[in-house]
């Protein structure tokens, strides 16, 4: 074979490694979407997150309560998709938004699993 032809033969496999890889990708683009787990506390803004782990922590289970039926916190059902907006490295949290809701929440982080495509 000419130079010639080596190359554009090159190129073309090139080009269809490049094309297969990139399919594959786009059909699993869910690098800001997760799923809940069961149990976790999430809470309007990082304070009351805080304030609510902290009662939780310590057992205070009627100021939980409280912030429960205020509206401020509620506990994670497990496998709800959610998006997320923004991650707080230096608090470990995340602002997580659900699909059925308009204002963010925070959520600690391990409070949601990856969504794995096959």
């Amino acid at each position: 074979m000419n130079r010639t032809a080596v190359t554009t033969f090159a190129f073309l496999i090139f080009g269809l490694q490049l094309m297969s890889v990139h399919q594959s990708a786009q059909a699993c683009q869910v690098d800001e979407f997760y799923l809940t787990k069961e149990g976790p506390l999430a809470a309007s803004t990082p304070q009351i997150l805080n304030e609510a782990t902290k009662y939780e922590e310590g057992g205070d289970n009627d100021k939980l309560a409280g912030l429960l039926d205020k509206g401020s916190v509620l506990r994670l059902k497990g496998d709800i998709k959610v998006q997320v907006l923004e991650r707080s490295f230096e608090f470990k949290t995340l602002k997580i938004k659900f699909s059925d809701r308009t204002d963010p929440y925070w959520v600690k982080d391990g409070s949601l699993k990856q969504i794995i495509c096959n």
